[in-house]
């Protein structure tokens, strides 16, 4: 549970900077930083068997791990105001990709501007943090990475801003110790 509180808080930090970097008001990415908070709240309920299984996941269990994101969303029907759907939007879609080959096959293109910054942020810290099926990679080598991902998951253009935001921001490297 600390570990995945403690990615929480960097996608969420790593969000709301990145926001700010791309021009968001303060306010805004405050709130874009919350909903990440929130984006894999989801998970809560899905089998610990499923989520921290060693290897690759077979069809069922990738299954039953795409449904955190209705979860998530569902959890937070409640939460008033435009925080309340922002946190439920990001919950649903923050798996869809550019070409619309994520979750449930919507492109980027159709979602909130605020979605992919969430995206991009989970990748990386995804990326750098040990997991049961993976040793954690080095900052360099998500960046790597990420290039790969370049109008597949996320446009060109989020991830090379999202690569230079990372290589020039302090905060972002004392974080991450890059």
């Amino acid at each position: 549970m600390v570990k995945i509180l403690s990615e929480t808080i960097a996608v969420s930090k790593l969000s709301e900077l990145f926001a700010l970097e791309l021009g968001f008001l303060h306010d805004d990415a405050r709130q874009i930083g919350i909903a990440a908070a929130l984006h894999d709240v989801g998970k809560l309920w899905i089998p610990n068997c499923v989520l921290n299984k060693p290897g690759k996941l077979s069809f069922a269990d990738f299954e039953i791990v795409k449904t955190h994101t209705k979860i998530g969303a569902q959890i937070l029907l409640d939460v008033p105001g435009e925080l309340g759907e922002m946190a439920r939007i990001t919950c649903e879609f923050h798996h869809e990709w550019h070409d619309g080959n994520g979750y449930w096959g919507i492109p980027t293109s159709e979602l909130p501007d605020y979605v992919p910054i969430v995206s991009i942020s989970d990748v990386f810290v995804a990326c750098c943090a040990k997991r049961s099926y993976k040793d954690p990679w080095p900052p360099e080598q998500v960046l790597e990475h990420l290039q790969t991902l370049s109008d597949k998951q996320f446009s060109k253009a989020l991830v090379d801003e999202f690569i230079r935001f990372i290589k020039e921001n302090k905060d972002v490297a004392a974080i991450f110790a890059i």
